[in-house]
């Protein structure tokens, strides 16, 4: 839902490294009438514990020349407030994780878990980031080892960075100066919903150890801006599917695609642009020579996003899991508003390459170990409109984290 998480990502394999408990049962008291026979599979709590720290180098999303200026705030950039609560281009950030729920028997008398996850970001550099995420799950286990699973993550308030809100010629010279543009937070809430199933294609034999499962979900997406972004606000719907190939004791390969459309409201926004490129008089001063003139024009930030990513994963040993991905998206913005500039015909491509080791340090308790490294280009040329948009980056995340499931 984040940065780091998302918000439709590609579904890919994962190893369930925690060992089955086994179900309670109730001692019947002799007595002199008949007792009921206490269920085999009785409802029981269940409950994990995570604590994670990363190291994130570019937060923001910043380009290659914007992360210098967070660190060196230029004086008009603190006039303009375009750094504001934007303390590193990089951070630390410390999570933590608690679930908690109930598991027993359900449909068919097959398990059904239900069960509520709060995480917290505590970011050490950028105090502004920290936030907290809730999840909610219920999932049913089906004849053949099939699975259905529901969904709700919920990500109250999240700030990304400062967008350009307004600019106001001081001088009144018909040209917008750094200076003279303003920013504002750009925070948002999101709510996504999502359906996953998932079935057993071919199961293993001792003659043919290949184990086919496939997953299909669908789900609703919705992102909401505070004011002054409402024109940010995207919805709407999104399928994935995947494919997990079990190849003997030890290999796992994965392959997952996903797609999702985001519709957004047109609206009015305030744009940094070049008269001459339009022949059109923004500031409406009667010429169409001015530079970096004010203009309020239509925006549309609605787009599909296709994602596929690879996964293998091989266990080292009884207790280490080693697993490499390749992930690849591209979102492809489909607004018309002639003015338009930081989206209209836009297409941004991310390709983003991770591993990690996965250890089972003892009962229930597991360390898992992960980077990720990942570069987006986009064929808009610098930062069309000052608007402060996505456009190229680069980012790498190193992680280390501590599961414990009672």
């Amino acid at each position: 839902m984040s940065s780091r998480c998302g918000t439709f990502g590609v579904v890919v394999v994962v190893l369930g490294l925690a060992s089955p408990r086994a179900a309670l049962g109730l001692q019947a008291t002799p007595t002199s009438t008949p007792t009921p026979t206490p269920s085999p599979n009785p409802w029981r709590p269940t409950a994990r514990v995570q604590l994670d720290v990363q190291y994130d180098d570019n937060p923001f999303l910043l380009t290659a020349t914007q992360k210098p200026k967070v660190e060196n705030v230029s004086a008009a950039d603190a006039l303009s407030g375009r750094y504001r609560d934007m303390s590193s281009p990089r951070d630390v950030i410390p999570t933590a994780g608690l679930e908690v729920g109930f598991a027993g028997p359900a449909l068919g008398g097959r398990r059904l878990q239900v069960s509520v996850e709060g995480i917290y970001e505590a970011n050490t550099s950028n105090a502004r980031r920290r936030h907290a995420e809730l999840r909610f799950d219920a999932e049913q286990a089906l004849p053949h080892s099939d699975r259905l699973r529901l969904r709700a993550d919920l990500q109250p308030s999240y700030f990304w960075k400062n967008y350009l809100s307004d600019a106001v010629d001081g001088n009144a010279d018909n040209t917008i100066t750094a200076d003279e543009r303003r920013y504002e937070p750009g925070t948002s809430s999101e709510v996504n919903l999502t359906l996953n199933y998932r079935h057993r294609l071919l199961k293993a034999r001792p003659a043919k150890p290949l184990e086919l499962t496939g997953e299909l979900e669908v789900g609703y997406f919705g992102r909401r801006y505070d004011a002054p972004f409402a024109g940010r606000n995207r919805r709407g719907p999104g399928v994935a599917a995947s494919l997990t190939a079990h190849t003997g004791p030890r290999w796992t390969f994965g392959l997952g695609y996903a797609f999702q459309s985001q519709s957004a409201d047109t609206s009015r926004e305030v744009l940094i642009l070049d008269e001459p490129d339009f022949a059109h008089d923004f500031n409406g001063n009667g010429s169409v020579t001015d530079l970096s003139a004010r203009a309020l024009e239509v925006v549309d930030r609605s787009r599909v996003e296709h994602e596929l990513g690879l996964s293998a994963q091989v266990e080292l040993s009884a207790t280490v899991t080693l697993e490499i991905e390749y992930g690849w998206r591209r979102r492809s913005f489909s607004s018309t508003q002639p003015y338009d500039v930081a989206d209209r015909g836009r297409r941004d491509t991310r390709h983003q390459l991770g591993g990690g080791l996965d250890m089972r340090l003892g009962h229930g308790l597991r360390l898992a170990l992960r980077a990720v490294a990942g570069r987006q280009t986009t064929n808009r040329a610098g930062d069309p409109g000052s608007t402060g948009e996505i456009a190229d980056y680069s980012q790498r995340v190193v992680s280390a984290g501590l599961m414990y499931r009672p």
